[in-house]
């Protein structure tokens, strides 16, 4: 609707032409998005600012780049506030129950071409990462089980793991999300699906697409038990701190030493591991914000930092 109004009102003499606003346009136009005349320069300003970032911060960024993804239009801090967990210290007192495989691990894997991740999927303007973390190590898990992929209902997870310390939009975490199945089953995605808000809880045993029968917590801040895990169990959920680049993260191997260690806000699913020809080590990362983030909806998360952004600080899985 404005980009009409503006293309009349572009003819104006009080107008000012500003070359980057054909760009804009071209943004909203290719993410789909409409805005009354006082929210497209506002979202314009913000837009102008985080394409400078980008583009001064490629310059001197030598393993990954940032680029123009569907929140080039947000400040960081809108972003945070809607997609990501307030920041929650992690207890450094878990307890761990993984038993550690002395048996060694392949030097690389990628479970995506064992068919046991689904598709990239998108939280929307909801906090509830927690809910596509725990239900991707379980669709992994139940995979690998049964030779079947399934989608599985997070939506089930928002509107009914609330007495299992998890509010919804307004975030929980993956282990808890995985208790409330063991004690309930969880529906699949085709007859419980996602709508991106918190609703009744609609959940119906008759339609359980999956179950728990435990819950297994890796030990805090541990690599080795992470690639360990990985090698020999599958998809694992992961919890990180979530910092400034993230939100615009476009593609290579992402290193940062900005980021906590300790305070996490944002729960993904690591998928695999890897290594390039000069030695950088590498996790196979699965987010939940579609697949115009990252490299179509994954980042590759250099593991050549100890414990990077508190990637092993809160990692779990289920047993089927």
């Amino acid at each position: 609707m404005f980009n009409f109004i503006f293309s009349l009102l572009s003819f104006s003499a009080n107008i000012t032409y500003f070359p980057s606003l054909d760009n804009f346009n071209n943004y909203l136009s290719y993410y789909n998005k409409n805005y009354n005349e006082s929210e497209y320069w506002y979202r314009y300003t913000i837009y102008e600012k985080n394409m400078d970032y980008i583009n001064r911060k490629n310059t001197i960024l030598t393993s990954y780049q940032l680029g123009e993804n569907n929140f080039t239009d947000m400040t960081n801090i809108e972003f945070n506030n809607i997609y990501l967990n307030h920041k929650i210290n992690i207890n450094q007192s878990i307890i761990s129950n993984y038993n550690l495989s002395n048996n060694s691990i392949p030097d690389s894997i990628d479970w995506r071409a064992n068919g046991l991740v689904t598709n990239i999927k998108d939280q929307g303007q909801c906090g509830s990462c927690w809910a596509f973390s725990a239900v991707g190590t379980l669709e992994g898990q139940m995979a690998k089980n049964t030779s079947k992929l399934v989608s599985l209902s997070e939506q089930n997870l928002v509107d009914c793991a609330g007495n299992y310390s998890c509010d919804g939009c307004e975030g929980g975490w993956p282990d808890k999300a995985l208790h409330y199945i063991k004690d309930n089953g969880i529906d699949t995605e085709v007859s419980y699906p996602y709508k991106a808000i918190d609703d009744e809880c609609n959940f119906n045993t008759s339609n359980i697409g999956a179950n728990v029968s435990d819950v297994i917590l890796l030990p805090t801040g541990n690599m080795t038990t992470l690639y360990n895990a990985l090698g020999h169990i599958g998809p694992i959920s992961v919890a990180l701190d979530a910092e400034g680049d993230f939100q615009m993260y476009k593609s290579g191997i992402f290193n940062s030493t900005q980021c906590s260690n300790e305070l996490l806000n944002h729960a993904v699913l690591a998928v695999g591991y890897g290594k390039t020809l000069t030695g950088k080590k590498y996790l196979i990362i699965k987010n939940s914000w579609g697949t115009s983030w990252g490299m179509d909806g994954y980042i590759y998360f250099s593991s050549d930092i100890n414990n990077m952004c508190g990637i092993a600080q809160h990692c779990s899985y289920p047993i089927v």
